[in-house]
């Protein structure tokens, strides 16, 4: 035999035994349930959902509510009306400080007046709507939230209200019934209590409010029903000390809903795991269009591994490894997400 056909088939027996390597790898990986992956039931992996929700555009809201949130580190959703006089007469405020703060604006009609049919209310919740996208950047179409104003009269169908909220991708908020500052609840532990029965039930809890208390300056508008400051700041921080506890994602309703929507049709797909890497894949049923919230990933990895890199097109990302664990996340599109050993 020639010393080239040795040569060969010394390669030939490397290329076997790494072959028969990578095969091992990936059966020891499989039998140590490596790339198994779940769908967290909250962002973050936490408990619970929980929502705070301004009504009306009241000056307390960017004079006192907003500030007090971003200290925290909190979201909160406004629910403004464009054509108020409240509003328009600190709209500066509206269009180049609140939304900055991190805070959230939905739709609650133009000018909080009531309607006699549904061409009326849908002219209203039209111009709202396109006052939200001008002032506020980002993907056009896009979903936005809806909180229905308690005016004198709403002469509307619920069909033709379904209707016209699909029609502007606005997805309609949960009830004001029992969920009122002031109105249902006075107390910072009554409300907080909200907050703990969602993270009792893993599920999504809210309070709504309108005014808060304003100790100055004296603007001659009264905001209404004004939660004490007294009550509203220890509230906040009730809610902030569950969040760091990774209790309570607090959120606004359209990540909220479309988390939950995107999570429901979610399916992780493993595209290979062994000992070095992880491969796989995330999609789901919804429109990715308007749906893009991403969705936290836990996925197993090898008892070895102490840190890892996430690669996903465009982007890297170092993740820490806790209990064989690691926590990332995500949009369910379907590009390849792979995981890598770094140590």
């Amino acid at each position: 035999m020639s010393k080239h056909c040795k040569a060969g088939g010394q390669g030939s027996l490397w290329i076997k035994a790494a072959g028969l390597a990578l095969v091992l790898s990936f059966l020891t990986a499989e039998a140590q349930g490596v790339g198994e992956t779940r769908v967290a039931r909250w962002k973050g992996d936490v408990t619970a959902a929980f929502l705070l929700l301004f009504d009306d555009s009241w000056p307390s809201h960017f004079q006192v509510a907003a500030p007090a949130l971003a200290e925290r580190g909190l979201t909160g959703t406004f629910y403004i009306n464009p054509g108020k006089g409240e509003y328009r007469a600190f709209s500066n405020q509206w269009e180049h400080t609140v939304w900055k703060m991190g805070m959230v604006y939905g739709n609650h009609t133009y000018a909080h007046e009531s309607v006699t049919n549904a061409a009326q209310a849908e002219q209203v919740i039209k111009a709202c709507n396109d006052e939200i996208l001008r002032m506020v950047p980002g993907r056009v179409p896009r979903l936005l939230s809806y909180g229905q104003p308690g005016v004198k009269e709403w002469l509307v169908s619920s069909n033709d209200l379904q209707a016209i909220l699909a029609k502007h991708n606005l997805v309609d908020r949960p009830p004001f019934k029992d969920h009122g500052a002031v109105y249902h609840w006075q107390t910072t532990a009554q409300m907080l209590a909200l907050a703990d029965r969602a993270i009792d039930s893993q599920g999504l809890e809210y309070l709504i409010v309108h005014g808060v208390e304003r100790i100055k300056p004296e603007w001659k508008y009264q905001d209404f029903w004004a939660l004490k400051q007294a009550v509203f700041f220890p509230l906040l921080d009730g809610l902030k000390e569950r969040r760091d506890q990774g209790k309570l994602w607090i959120t606004d309703p359209v990540s909220a809903h479309k988390y939950e929507t995107e999570r429901a049709s979610a399916k992780v797909t493993v595209l290979g795991a062994t000992r070095q890497e992880i491969r796989l894949t995330l999609t789901c049923d919804a429109d990715l269009r308007l749906y893009d919230e991403p969705l936290t990933l836990v996925t197993r990895v090898p008892e070895d591994w102490r840190s890892c890199d996430l690669k996903r097109t465009g982007t890297n990302l170092t993740l820490a490894v806790s209990q064989g664990h690691v926590r990332y996340d995500a949009v369910p599109d379907g590009q390849p997400l792979t995981l890598r050993r770094l140590d």
